[in-house]
């Protein structure tokens, strides 16, 4: 494979590797890419890109090449004797291959025996998404992505699964999706497909919850545990909280040192993410306090430290029709069975069975009202009336948003900030259409000017523009779409 340079200059561009540099390499051409010194900034994210697409081809040649030693070496084996007893469950063919790779790699045999599933996976189930890796369309990580949630479904739709996950590694608006966006959408892709019902499937994966020990050096050991999504989200919820009043106070206290009328722990208000920026670097971090508010849970700790039981928030869908009196034969507004009620979703997490939601919808401490606009779904705004967005609005841009909307970003919306698209000292209002949840760290880049969006649809939509001049568009969480099932949808398969 050969990269050619768009414009030739003999100073600016490194000299081609030569790829013939051992007598046994296969490899041959030439590569060349500009010389690093030479770049602007955005000339040197291009070579990045470029160098990414190199990797990905290289990377499904590869994967192709894995498959094809296991076939080659079953063909080229010697034929077993029949006086020879039979070994390794009569596959001797992937033993010899495990062994060939491990060895030629320096891979232990285990990551050798996984890199030779997972291309045989490639090369047969999975061959659309090793022809994307091949052509740079995709990453290896995304492709580890596509593949690991197609296994968990049936043969007959594991095909037609990663046939449409290729689709979802962009937005509706061609931005790649990070891994971590793409996890998290394909896994609402897998509970649309899978053919049993997510009801069963989490009593079956039940019997494998448990808490396992492990000791690590230096004092110190990871305890880890697997439970029930809404279990594992309301105990991680109740110590981020926790943690957050936590690392309030302790900012506090660095602020005000010796201050004995320091408001109490617990007192705050919805304190937003931890300081980032201007917190010491000794100062503990958000994950530390985590770290110390579990330990205070279970063995006790200093005064002023919240106990009880968590309350996990949640977010309920239910069809506008239902909440308007049901559509015909439903019997009003009743929630409705299984298979329909599967809109439920745990914030933070995805897709819940109903027999879940309900009960944790019976455990809410309250219900909330949000009225939104009959047309287009949105909240109603208070315009220059208040800079603060009301509760209400604030939880309609926390469900509409999902997460942080810088690109790429998937903090939770919840820990995220309400930020005025156009600036409140600039005359912007305090209506949906000029607010974004944003994370701290992102809020602070947009508000020191280096980035900046403006909203382009009135669904959500934003379009980013980097210092380099770049531009990016991110898209209104999903689950938007289905609280507010009036907005234009997202055109098939998406």
């Amino acid at each position: 494979m050969e990269v050619q340079p768009s414009v030739i200059d003999d100073e600016a561009w490194v000299p081609a590797v030569e790829f013939t540099d051992r007598e046994d390499s296969l490899l041959a051409g030439t590569v060349s890419f500009p010389a690093p010194a030479f770049l602007t900034a955005d000339g040197a994210i291009r070579v990045v890109q470029s160098a990414d697409r190199l990797i990905a081809w290289a990377t499904g040649v590869k994967q192709g090449a894995l498959a094809r030693v296991e076939e080659a070496v079953a063909e080229e084996a010697p034929v077993r004797q029949e006086s020879q007893p039979v070994r390794f469950g009569g596959d001797e063919a992937h033993a010899l291959a495990v062994t060939e790779v491990s060895t030629a790699c320096a891979l232990s045999e285990g990551t050798a025996a996984r890199l030779l599933n997972d291309a045989a996976e490639l090369t047969t189930s999975f061959w659309e998404v090793l022809e994307a890796l091949e052509a740079g369309e995709i990453s290896d990580v995304h492709a580890r992505i596509i593949v690991e949630q197609a296994r968990s479904l049936p043969d007959g739709q594991a095909e037609r699964f990663a046939s449409i996950a290729l689709r979802r590694t962009r937005t509706r608006h061609g931005r790649r999706r990070t891994p971590a966006e793409l996890r998290a959408c394909l896994r609402r892709l897998r509970e649309q497909l899978h053919p049993e019902s997510l009801a069963a499937r989490k009593e079956a994966a039940q019997r494998e919850r448990g808490v396992w020990f492990r000791a690590e050096p230096d004092g110190m050991c990871t305890l880890s545990a697997f439970l029930t999504a809404e279990v594992g989200m309301a105990i991680y919820s109740g110590l981020d909280r926790d943690a957050r009043l936590a690392s309030a106070r302790a900012a506090e206290l660095r602020e005000i040192p010796g201050d004995s009328a320091a408001a109490e722990p617990g007192t705050a208000t919805e304190p937003g993410p931890a300081p980032e920026a201007s917190t010491p670097a000794d100062a503990p971090t958000l994950s530390e306090f985590r770290a110390e508010a579990l330990a205070y849970r279970f063995l006790g700790g200093p005064d002023g430290v919240e106990s009880g039981v968590f309350r996990p928030e949640i977010v309920v869908t239910i069809p506008v029709e239902r909440v308007m009196g049901g559509s015909p034969g439903s019997g009003g507004g009743a929630l409705p069975a299984e298979p329909e009620f599967g809109t439920a979703e745990l914030q933070g997490y995805g897709p819940l069975d109903a027999a879940t939601a309900r009960r944790l919808a019976a455990l809410a401490p309250s219900w909330y009202l949000l009225f939104t606009d009959n047309t287009t779904g949105q909240a109603l705004g208070v315009g220059r009336r208040a800079y603060r967005p009301p509760k209400a609005l604030r939880q309609y841009l926390q469900c509409r948003d999902g997460t942080c909307r810088f690109p790429g970003c998937t903090r939770r919306a919840s820990v995220c900030e309400p930020d005025h698209t156009i600036e409140w000292q600039g005359g912007g209002t305090t209506d949906p259409g000029n607010l974004a949840m944003l994370c701290r760290r992102h809020h602070a880049l947009k508000s020191i000017g280096a980035w900046s969006y403006r909203h382009s649809s009135p669904y959500g939509d934003l379009e980013w523009r980097s210092p380099l001049g770049r531009r990016y568009t991110t898209e209104a969480a999903d689950l938007g779409k289905v609280v507010y099932p009036l907005q234009q949808p997202e055109p098939p398969p998406f």
